[in-house]
Parts: structure tokens; sequence; C-alpha cells
């Protein structure tokens, strides 16, 4: 009989804000201009450390006004307020190597593969890679699978979340955990 392979102890929740939204190579076309990054307990699902940066707009990419609308991140506020994207790859970098010494992140999102593609763009921009788990942990699946919802709105609406005035990517990431902490709680009964 085989050892059980072990879990990880932590995970990395992210969610990106884009430029834009293309399929099917969602950062070929599109930066990623803000992210929220949560490194949590796996088996508590509790959060340990955050990080939130805004990134300046690299102008080789697209730029969809309608995502704009949707995070409320103009290219005048990014020139002004965000951070290089090799910066906020070191800084993203920084957070990875301090928990997952082992070299494989397990990584949690809401539709992930769009997550994990705009993340692999910005390590990229810094000459990085993240080695990843081959579990990805996917929200928008569960949400399909046991609430019948694919939206993140939706689901944090279903689980008893309140109400956000505004779409950020931190506050986004740190909701999903808790959708999950609290869909586990149902289910672990």
């Amino acid at each position: 009989m085989s050892a059980k392979p072990s879990i990880p102890k932590f995970a990395l929740a992210i969610d990106w804000e884009t430029s834009g939204y293309s399929l099917p190579a969602y950062a070929a076309q599109h930066q990623g201009i803000s992210f929220g990054a949560v490194v949590f307990d796996l088996s508590s699902l509790t959060p340990i450390e955050e990080l939130y940066c805004e990134v300046k707009f690299d102008p080789k990419y697209k730029w969809d006004d309608g995502a704009e609308k949707i995070h409320g991140l103009s290219r005048e506020y990014l020139q002004k307020h965000g951070i290089d994207q090799e910066e906020a790859a070191m800084e993203l970098g920084a957070l990875i190597l301090k928990y997952f010494s082992d070299g494989k992140v397990m990584l949690l999102g809401h539709r992930v593969w769009f997550d994990e593609a705009f993340t692999d763009q910005l390590m990229q921009s810094a000459g990085l890679e993240i080695k990843y788990d081959p579990i990805r942990l996917d929200s928008a699946a569960i949400g399909v699978l046991f609430l019948e919802l694919q939206r993140s709105d939706d689901i944090f609406d279903a689980v008893g979340l309140p109400p956000r005035a505004e779409h950020n990517a931190l506050e986004d990431v740190i909701y999903t955990i808790e959708t999950l902490r609290k869909l586990k709680e149902i289910f672990m009964l």
C-alpha cells in the first residue's frame, strides 16, 4: 500500500482585474492591472497574509472601456498610483517564497485559469516562473456544482456575504475564501 499524498499547509488565492477579456488566451492581448493575493491555511481556510497591487498599464496591451467600467481603474489612475509589472512580480514572488518553500503553489481562483494566466503574465515580466501544484481550486466550478450559480457576486450573496460597494481584487479574493469556508462548514457536518 502506498503512502497517502500529503496535502499542502498553505494555498494561494488570487484575483485579477484586467484591461480586458479575450478568449482563449486571456493574457495574450490584455494586461493584468490589479491583483489581490491571499495566502491561506488550506485546512481551516483562514487567511494568513495578503497582498494588493495596482500595476501601471503597458500600452503594448489592449484597453477595453467595458473592463474599466467594472473595476473603475483608469489608465491615468494606474500611471499615477500603480507600480511597474516587475516590482509587482517581485512582491508576489517574495510572498510565494515565504510560504511555498517546496516550490509548488496550490492556486485558488474564481475561474482559476483566468487568474493563473494573468499571474504568469506578471511573473514573466520579471523573468520569474511559478511552479503550480497539479491541483487547482476553482470557486466557479464549486459554485456551479453546489449552488447552481457561477457569477462570483451571486455566489457571495447565496452564502450570506454583505454586498460590496465596488469591484476590488483583494476584496474579491477574501470573499472567495470566506465563501469556501462557509460551504466547507455546511458540507462537513
